[in-house]
């Protein structure tokens, strides 16, 4: 395999990320404005700005090195392969189920709650990065981990930086 034939590595991923980031500076005019106790140029669209530029900035970086990679990669006389996309997907499938899961988890934890969705996520997430074989001496520990961490964060961001999470369901018992 030559040096820049993996191109599309730096390539989609760079154009996804600088998409997103693009969507991302969209919706950061939509963020109410806070004085706080004064005038001050930096609001609170400063650091969304900056991080949301400092993304596009990346995400189109990796594009740019991604097709110098394919230009080194045909002037040294080699040929291009046709785009298999169900090959990529099943290569990165742990990552695009992380996504989904995320995607999931953010979705419902309004509805269902920060505990319950977190326990749920936590799990998941530890099944998907597990290799299956080994998913029969997972469930348990996955379990074990999901609820000490979820209650532990729950704790602490409710009682010690009275930070208000989603209660979902859990407003039904009093919490």
């Amino acid at each position: 395999m030559k040096k820049h034939s993996n191109y599309r590595v730096d390539i989609i991923p760079g154009i996804v990320i600088a998409l997103f980031a693009v969507a991302y500076l969209a919706l950061v005019p939509g963020i109410q404005s806070f004085t706080g106790m004064g005038s001050t140029p930096l609001t609170n669209h400063f650091v969304p700005y900056l991080w949301g530029g400092a993304l596009l900035v990346l995400g189109l970086y990796v594009a740019v090195r991604g097709f110098r990679k394919r230009a080194a990669f045909i002037k040294a006389g080699e040929k291009i392969e046709k785009f298999d996309l169900k090959a990529a997907v099943n290569e990165k499938l742990e990552v695009i189920a992380s996504f989904v899961a995320l995607t999931i988890y953010v979705a419902l934890m309004n509805v269902v709650g920060f505990v319950p969705m977190t326990i749920i996520y936590l799990v998941a997430q530890i099944l998907i990065l597990t290799p299956k074989h080994d998913w029969k001496k997972t469930y348990v520990p996955a379990l074990i981990v999901a609820v000490v961490c979820s209650v532990l964060f729950y704790y602490i961001f409710r009682y010690h930086l009275n930070v208000l999470l989603p209660q979902g369901i859990l407003s039904a018992f009093g919490f």
